[in-house]
């Protein structure tokens, strides 16, 4: 299949996991109706609440995104990425995990967020993901679906890392996903720049799904889930709200680029 829809699904997530939930599962079926083959969630879209009570319920929020999106997908005959998620680790903290799920409902990709979000924007709060979540350690594989292609996926923070994207393209990726819970202030200046910088430069698609809106404690996500095309075309831009964002991919177009500028097969330092 060199052609297929995609769907990305903008949230404005909470601290109520059922409700998030919900929302996710009525847009999935409102995607799968349309006839996307391919759906992303973004970063956090189960739980976007408090550190403490994260941790304190990542079990429950795992358990429950793991078997909405199994059953769902194998229900509906669809590819699904979990985008970011707080799964438990063994030190007491959690990892924040992307998995996707194939039309078999069976889990087909599993990553733990490698760059942790410790830092300073500007827009008055401190993030310091490292204190509740524990590193990944591996480069995310390629999920080879016979349906749709080769499909990895970071999560938002990762994006700033060139290098992770290159490790990833020797594992043959065509598309990567970059669910995020991007800041309003580091997405207005940033966002956009940086997905068609990955895109032009790795010469794949990039799919972001997003976080948008004001969230607890005054924490504000940019929005504008992107969809970008090998060139560094942008396909979709969601905007701001939560929506459903529907683009046609032909994955005809990494082909067509990568003959175009074999800039990946000119590489002359590797790591």
């Amino acid at each position: 299949m060199h052609r297929f829809l995609l769907g990305l699904i903008q949230l404005n997530s909470g601290s109520d996991v059922d409700l998030n939930l919900q929302k996710c599962e009525n847009y999935i079926r409102e995607a799968a109706s349309e006839g996307a083959k391919l759906v992303g969630l973004p970063e956090n879209f189960p739980f976007l609440g408090s550190e403490k009570e994260k941790l304190e319920r990542a079990g429950e929020i795992a358990s429950k995104t793991f078997n909405l999106l199994s059953n769902i997908s194998k229900k509906l005959n669809i590819s699904v990425l979990a985008g970011g998620f707080p799964s438990p680790a063994s030190n007491g903290k959690v990892f924040n995990t992307s998995i996707i799920f194939g039309p078999d409902g069976k889990e087909k990709f599993e990553y733990h967020k490698i760059h942790l979000f410790d830092t300073d924007p500007g827009d008055g709060i401190e993030y310091r993901e490292s204190r509740t979540v524990e590193s990944g350690q591996i480069v995310p594989e390629t999920y080879k679906s016979p349906e749709l292609g080769n499909i990895s996926s970071v999560i938002c923070y990762d994006l700033r890392f060139p290098e992770l994207f290159r490790e990833i393209m020797k594992k043959d990726a065509e598309m990567i996903f970059v669910p995020s819970a991007f800041t309003k202030i580091t997405g207005q200046a940033h966002w956009e720049i940086l997905l068609r910088a990955r895109a032009i430069e790795n010469q794949c698609f990039i799919f972001a799904p997003a976080q948008t809106g004001t969230h607890l404690k005054g924490r504000e996500t940019y929005g504008h889930s992107l969809v970008v095309d090998p060139w560094g075309n942008v396909l979709g831009d969601a905007g701001e709200g939560e929506k459903l964002l529907l683009t046609e991919i032909d994955l005809e177009e990494v082909q067509k680029v990568r003959k175009k500028i074999p800039a990946l097969k000119h590489r002359k330092i590797h790591s």
